[in-house]
C-alpha cells in the first residue's frame, strides 16, 4: 500500500549546524558510531548516497560532501514532541507504517525515542561509494554555504552537501529509519525521513513517508 506522500515547502531552509557561533540551542557530545550498528548504517547511509531523494541527482559530481556528525534532535526537545527531529518533523508523524507492520514499526521509533538526541562522528572509509567521500567538520560547513557555487578547491565538485541523522532500527535489523538532508543553496535542497527494509541484496525504500521538506 502506498501512502500519499505531503510536501512541506520551507524557503530559505539551511542545514543544522552544531556548534553556530551565537547559537544557544545545545546539542549532545559527538560519539563514535556503536559496532552493533555500524555495518548496517553505513550501508544505509551508502545506498541513499546513490539512490536516495535527494536533489540534484543527476548533477554531476565528482566527491560525496558529507557532514562529519550526523543530526540529531536538541537536547532541550523531548524525543516524541511535535518539533523533534532535526528539521521538526518528528517521525511519529512523518512516517506511517501500513497495520500489517505497526508491531516492528513501533520497534523503530522505541530506538528512536531512546537515541534521537545521539550525535554520531562518521568515519570516511566505512563509507562504500564509488565515488571518493569528503567529511565536512563545522568550519569546511561554513565555508562551503558561503557560496555553494564557488566553493574551496578542496570542496569542490561535491553538487551538494549532505547531512544524516543516526539510523533508527527494529530489534533484529530488518526495518530502519533514518532523516537524509542535502543542502545546495539557499533556495535548494531537501530533507526528509526515509525507511528501508532489509533485502537479500541490500536495502530498498519503502513509500511510508508522508512528510518532507523542500527549499
Amino acid at each position: 500500500m502506498r501512502i500519499p506522500t505531503m510536501l512541506v515547502v520551507l524557503g530559505g531552509l539551511t542545514t543544522q549546524i552544531s556548534g553556530q557561533p551565537g547559537q544557544t540551542t545545545r546539542f549532545a557530545e559527538a560519539m563514535f558510531m556503536p559496532e552493533d550498528r555500524a555495518d548496517d548504517s553505513y550501508a544505509i547511509y551508502s545506498t541513499l548516497l546513490k539512490s536516495g531523494p535527494i536533489e540534484w541527482r543527476e548533477a554531476s559530481r565528482r566527491q560525496w560532501l558529507i557532514g562529519d556528525t550526523t543530526n540529531a534532535t536538541p537536547l532541550s526537545t523531548a524525543c516524541q514532541a511535535p518539533e523533534a527531529g532535526p528539521l521538526r518533523m518528528n517521525p511519529h508523524q512523518a512516517v506511517e507504517a501500513p497495520p500489517e507492520r505497526q508491531t516492528e514499526w513501533a520497534e523503530v521509533l522505541a530506538d528512536y525515542d531512546r537515541h534521537c538526541h545521539d550525535v554520531v562522528r562518521l568515519n570516511r572509509q566505512s563509507f562504500r561509494t564509488d565515488l571518493p567521500v569528503h567529511l565536512l567538520n563545522t568550519e569546511d560547513r561554513y565555508r562551503y554555504m558561503r557560496d555553494p557555487n564557488k566553493p574551496p578547491a578542496e570542496l569542490a565538485h561535491g553538487a551538494g552537501m549532505h547531512q544524516f541523522t543516526e539510523v533508527f532500527f527494529n530489534a533484529n535489523h530488518t526495518l530502519a529509519l533514518v532523516e537524509e538532508g542535502m543542502w545546495c543553496g539557499s533556495l535548494c535542497g531537501n530533507w526528509m525521513w526515509v525507511v528501508l527494509q532489509r533485502k537479500q541484496d541490500g536495502w530498498e525504500m519503502l513509500p511510508w513517508v508522508r512528510a518532507a521538506a523542500f527549499s
